[in-house]
């Protein structure tokens, strides 16, 4: 399994875990028109106002899904052509309001146990240079009404928050769709799967098959969110599942944390 499928690296964000449902699901055209051809000169402005009707139509579906505080934890099993086994797990707590979240990494008890009597599990953060830090710090993401995304990663051991640009999102786990972060599945992409029974508890299922892979999603009606996603294939040797549970308690503010914090963008990471 490689990692434009599912991540088996610990990254930040974890969305890239989700990037293929949205694009396998929603039926997108493969590529585009090559750039100078004919077809792409004579309709650019066609493009552009349905990239603009898609845009306001997110926005519609982002200002009515409900707040909510969450715990994904995201699994993945893969049996490579060598004959090993490779599985990885994860979960992240993420914070979601109205165009905005908040994603940080849940780290194991073991390991917080460890850095905690001092040891280092990867470089520390220092001036110019802290791509490890980045790609386990939190992320704090903001969708304006015409689309645009801005991408801040959360340095707390040097109390700075960097902006990230677009050519440097992967570098700290943003996967760059901002629909998969906010629903996991976009709703959208529900439309092209079959609907499979009546809600149960609240939870609408849906199924999609494609080729030999089968994936299954269970949709919380109410709180707009996949409670759980799962894909595999029909030998057994690709498993991947999201799960998605709320956090219990009031909704939280982590990013009153940072109020204060020094502000930079990527380029001061880099050497």
């Amino acid at each position: 399994m490689t990692s434009s499928v599912f991540p088996l690296r610990p990254l930040s964000a974890g969305w890239i875990a989700v990037a293929w449902l949205a694009s396998a699901m929603a039926g997108l055209p493969a590529a585009a028109q090559p750039a100078g051809s004919a077809a792409a000169s004579a309709v650019p402005a066609a493009t552009s106002s349905k990239a603009a009707d898609a845009a306001a139509r997110t926005t519609a579906a982002v200002q009515a899904t409900p707040d909510a505080d969450l715990r994904i934890t995201y699994e993945a099993m893969s049996v490579g052509s060598d004959g090993v086994q490779r599985s990885s797990v994860y979960s992240n707590r993420v914070y979601r309001r109205k165009g905005q979240l908040w994603i940080e990494r849940e780290l194991p008890a073991a390991l917080r146990q460890s850095q905690a009597h001092g040891h280092e599990h990867a470089h520390g953060p220092h001036a110019g240079h802290a791509h490890d830090e980045a790609r386990a710090a939190p992320l704090s993401l903001r969708r304006a009404e015409d689309g645009k995304v801005s991408v801040e990663v959360v340095l707390a051991k040097l109390r700075r928050v960097i902006s990230v640009d677009e050519a440097h999102h992967g570098n700290v786990g943003y996967g760059g769709s901002f629909e998969n972060a906010y629903w996991i599945v976009p709703p959208a992409a529900l439309q092209g799967m079959e609907r499979v029974g009546k809600p149960q508890g609240g939870v609408q299922r849906y199924k999609s098959v494609a080729g030999e892979q089968t994936t299954v999603v269970d949709w919380d009606l109410a709180n707009q969110f996949a409670r759980r996603v799962e894909r595999g294939d029909a030998h057994g040797i690709e498993r991947i599942v999201v799960t998605a549970t709320r956090l219990p308690g009031p909704l939280a503010q982590p990013w009153k944390s940072i109020e204060g914090y020094d502000r930079g963008d990527y380029s001061d990471l880099l050497d």
